[in-house]
């Protein structure tokens, strides 16, 4: 419970627009990030969301900010799986395939934590920058690190998510709930599986 308690305490801090980068400080560059997927809309585009966090992380890639990507999420609604139309976006900015990991089996957050830390620990990787809309980043951050996986927030402050103040308030109100459900359904919040 004390775990949920701070993870709410973190989105507040969020929401009022501080900054949480979450893990260990001093452990170095990030070189992986792993970019959460969301709403596909009908004819395999991408929503805004979407398209505002896959663009910031080929910034990011191009900036040499991390060598590789992973993008996680399944076939929502429509279809190709949120993982496809990420990579698609990613090979049209420039990202080269071979930096570009996917998992495409995923429909929750929970499901990407778990799902991502078997392929990282496939290629011999411990520590991620999740890259999301900013509040989500606590909850991601939190499942990550739960299922072991040293977890650092990379907030993409340009999606529609954080930028309109109605989508902001109603996400938090959204992502409060999520935590605290996480904590009672997951264990999020509380000791990690390292």
């Amino acid at each position: 419970m004390l775990g949920v308690l701070r993870g709410l305490r973190d989105l507040l801090t969020v929401y009022r627009g501080g900054d949480l980068r979450g893990g260990d400080p001093g452990s170095g560059r990030t070189t992986v990030a792993v970019v959460l997927g969301t709403q596909v809309l009908a004819g395999g585009r991408p929503s805004r969301t979407l398209e505002a966090r896959v663009r910031h992380a080929a910034g990011m890639y191009a900036g040499g900010e991390v060598d590789r990507l992973v993008v996680t999420g399944g076939l929502g609604k429509h279809p190709p799986t949120e993982a496809e139309v990420m990579a698609r976006i990613l090979r049209a900015a420039g990202v080269p395939e071979e930096a570009i990991l996917r998992e495409d089996g995923a429909e929750s957050t929970w499901d990407s934590a778990r799902f991502v830390a078997k392929l990282l620990a496939r290629e011999g990787v411990r520590e991620v920058l999740v890259v999301t809309d900013p509040l989500h980043c606590v909850r991601t951050a939190a499942s990550f690190e739960k299922v072991g996986v040293i977890a650092r927030s990379g907030p993409v402050y340009s999606s529609p998510m954080w930028r309109d103040p109605w989508l902001r308030r109603g996400q938090f109100f959204r992502e409060s709930g999520a935590l605290v459900w996480y904590g009672m359904r997951h264990g999020v919040g509380g000791r990690s599986r390292r």
